[in-house]
């Protein structure tokens, strides 16, 4: 059978939910919502103990599907249909026995039996998943479910907003997104912090009062003083980050990450290539397109040789993090102070 796309799966929990299917992809927050979408058309919550049967792998070597076959195989109780979902099934090193298992349970699933394989917390290597998608593909559906783009991302927002009886004000969408990172599941925490908050209409200044921002977006504040000469702005920012907790792992990989997306934009301008040219090459940016738009104006003020440098001391205090007893705040405070100074600050 075909790959079902999102609106594909959509209209069969609509119509005809049962059947088998695999439910992969990078967006966590989607196969969660969609797996708990195609139990609650299929099984009725007040028969959940009798028709809903949950076998969860996670962190297990263990393949065997016998007990998933005899639940799959058992009558619904006093209902049309069941399910049997089985959440992150270990996919690693299958043999001609485990997939040939598979392919019974698949080929026996009876009618009234919605069959979900779920990843909903660990996504399994693409090569791994490879034979499990392959017999899906032929006995039931396959849905891959992906990270979508900021401005898809945007729009799921503005429909979450509405239906909550608010609206955003232009562009609020998308500061969130900034502000926040991509991640879904953040996100639609973040959303009902600030409809509970905000006016009608959800402003900037509302996503600024309520909503926790991510340290990619701290650290992009404390680059852009940086970059722009503030550095009293950017070491006061740095010391926020000290206050708040924040792993200093954690902020090193962050400075690291937007460095790179500088030299990324800049080598990109000079090539005469498009961000979408970019972003093919880097799927990873997929639904992060804003960092690299942030990191273009940088792009003009940084040379070539003020990155190598920069990328040079950036080095130097992973090494001095991960190898040395200094105290790691001095070593985060000294690298602000160089980098500076690579800047031309």
């Amino acid at each position: 059978m075909p790959e079902l796309t999102e609106a594909d799966l959509k209209l069969k929990i609509k119509s005809a939910p049962v059947g088998a299917y695999l439910l992969c992809g990078d967006e966590d927050y989607l196969i969660k919502v969609y797996t708990d979408k195609l139990i609650k058309t299929c099984v009725d919550e007040s028969f959940y103990d009798f028709n809903l049967h949950v076998f969860d792998k996670e962190g297990k070597d263990d393949k065997d599907l016998s007990e998933i076959y005899e639940n799959a195989m058992a009558v619904p109780m006093m209902a049309e249909s069941k399910c049997v979902l089985v959440k992150n099934y270990p996919v690693e090193d299958l043999d001609e026995g485990d997939l040939n298992a598979l392919r019974e349970l698949l080929t026996d699933n009876p009618e009234d039996n919605c069959l979900i394989f779920s990843y909903p917390s660990s996504q399994p290597k693409a090569k791994d998943l490879a034979p499990v998608v392959k017999l899906f593909s032929e006995f039931g559906y396959v849905v891959k479910l992906n990270r979508k783009t900021a401005s898809e991302i945007s729009a799921i927002l503005e429909r979450g907003a509405v239906k909550r009886g608010k609206k955003f004000d232009k562009g609020v969408a998308n500061y969130l997104i900034n502000s926040v990172g991509n991640d879904l599941n953040l996100l639609n925490n973040e959303l009902e912090k600030v409809c509970a908050y905000g006016g009608d209409v959800i402003t900037k200044s509302d996503v600024d009062a309520v909503c926790i921002k991510s340290v990619e977006t701290k650290v992009y504040d404390m680059i852009n003083e940086l970059t722009s000469g503030n550095f009293d702005k950017a070491f006061r920012l740095l010391s926020a980050l000290f206050a708040q907790r924040e792993d200093e792992y954690m902020i090193l990989g962050a400075i690291n990450s937007q460095y790179a997306d500088i030299y990324r934009a800049k080598a990109a301008r000079k090539a005469d290539k498009t961000f979408g040219e970019l972003i093919a090459g880097y799927p990873a940016y997929k639904g992060k397109e804003w960092r690299l738009d942030k990191m273009n104006k940088f792009a003009g003020s940084l040379s070539f040789e003020q990155l190598a440098r920069i990328f040079e001391i950036l080095a130097d205090a992973d090494t001095a993090l991960k190898s040395t007893s200094r105290d790691k705040k001095q070593v985060l405070e000294q690298t602000l102070v160089l980098l500076s100074r690579a800047s031309g600050r």
